[in-house]
């Protein structure tokens, strides 16, 4: 839901500090007061905080001006709940400076009238804006007074406009109410129930809502009756979401995610149309597990790497080996005779293990490299299979 804030209009907390007219009994009290209001935010706050912890006499006026600044304060960091309890407080002690009672009505006005806040609360909101209006006449005080009416107009608003059923519903699902959309729809007479821009809406809501089977069963009535790509398309999302709990779906959702992609593209979107033909080739690639695969040999591919440097011995005694195998080659081929087939498939197989160490690649991991690019390119050409095959079915 979005937010509605407020602005309070009181004194710059933050531009100069109030000190009441105190007697004898107060004087102690002055330079802890000053200190705390000379910080800022979160360090006033908390320097406030123990002040009254450490002052806790309410018949003092530094410690009844410190649960005025709380409030205040408290305010200004967005923290409506405190903001609210250290006012109320200071409500309750009475004996008020100037203008002090007024603004802490207008305080607590403006914390319950956020919207979004959990301590909204419209009733409460109104009650200390109509106290605030009232003292800011008796005090004559314009600005708080003009603050608290603009505050009580924006929480009472304008009365209510009839609106159509499709406009009420699109209204819920813009704020994020897709419960109280669903709900609304359920009201609804069959007339407006086949208003495709409603059926429409609560379709969305209740994908957003994640009631997966109402919402497949609603797209598919809209895809029946008018080949939208965009009805494919959530289709195809249902049909996904399912496949994470059992894969027989998704062949599903990738069929309506390619049947969205060409109808995209008679639409000519052609941005839309790659993105659905990119989601139904990674819901192929899925079915086989193969996203995991690539993601496990990368895993394996970096452990490789990392232990490289630990194959510098083995790559030094694989090399010696291989020269001593290279020059028997050498003295048998200059003697005119054939080296023997093993001595041959030996010293290759030797200059791929060389390279794999040196690598950073076992030859394990770049046998299981050649097979998950194979792997990749049979599906791949089972997509375009797939591409042709809904095509077809699109006529």
């Amino acid at each position: 839901m979005k937010k509605l804030v407020f602005m309070v209009l009181i004194a710059a907390t933050a531009a100069f500090i109030v000190l009441p007219c105190f007697g004898q009994d107060d004087t102690g009290y002055t330079t802890e007061y000053i200190d705390a209001m000379q910080k800022q935010g979160t360090e006033r706050i908390n320097a406030l905080k123990a002040y009254v912890k450490k002052y806790p006499d309410k018949g003092s006026s530094f410690t009844r001006l410190a649960y005025y600044w709380l409030a205040l304060s408290y305010f200004d960091a967005k923290n409506y709940g405190e903001a609210i309890n250290r006012g109320l407080e200071r409500l309750s002690m009475g004996n008020f400076g100037q203008g002090e009672e007024t603004r802490l009505n207008l305080v607590l006005a403006n914390s319950y009238g956020v919207k979004g806040s959990p301590v909204f609360n419209k009733e409460k909101a109104l009650q200390y804006s109509s106290k605030a209006i009232a003292l800011a006449k008796k005090d004559n005080d314009k600005d708080a007074l003009a603050a608290a009416q603009n505050l009580k107009s924006k929480l009472s608003g304008p009365p209510p406009k009839k609106i159509s059923p499709e406009q009420k519903i699109k209204m819920h699902y813009s704020m994020e109410e897709y419960s109280e959309a669903i709900s609304y729809y359920k009201t609804l007479g069959a007339a407006d129930k086949g208003n495709t821009e409603i059926h429409k809406t609560y379709a969305n809501a209740l994908l957003k809502a994640n009631q997966l089977d109402s919402a497949l069963k609603a797209f598919q009535d809209l895809y029946s009756k008018d080949k939208q790509a965009i009805y494919a398309r959530r289709i195809g999302e249902v049909y996904a979401a399912k496949g994470k709990r059992d894969k027989k779906m998704i062949d599903t959702a990738i069929d309506y995610y390619l049947e969205a992609g060409w109808l995209y593209q008679k639409q000519g979107d052609n941005s839309k149309m790659k993105a659905a033909f990119d989601l139904a080739q990674y819901q192929l690639f899925e079915k086989y597990d193969f996203n995991d695969k690539v993601k496990a040999l990368e895993s394996e591919r970096r452990r490789s790497q990392a232990s490289a440097q630990k194959n510098e011995e083995l790559i030094r005694a694989k090399k010696r080996e291989l020269r001593k195998l290279q020059r028997e080659i050498r003295k048998e081929e200059a003697l005119g005779v054939a080296a023997p087939p093993y001595k041959l498939e030996k010293a290759e197989k030797l200059e791929k293990e060389i390279a794999s160490l040196e690598s950073g690649v076992s030859a394990d991991t770049s046998d299981k490299a050649g097979k998950l690019s194979e792997e990749r390119a049979r599906i791949l050409k089972e997509f375009e299979d797939l591409k042709a095959a809904a095509r077809k079915r699109l006529g």
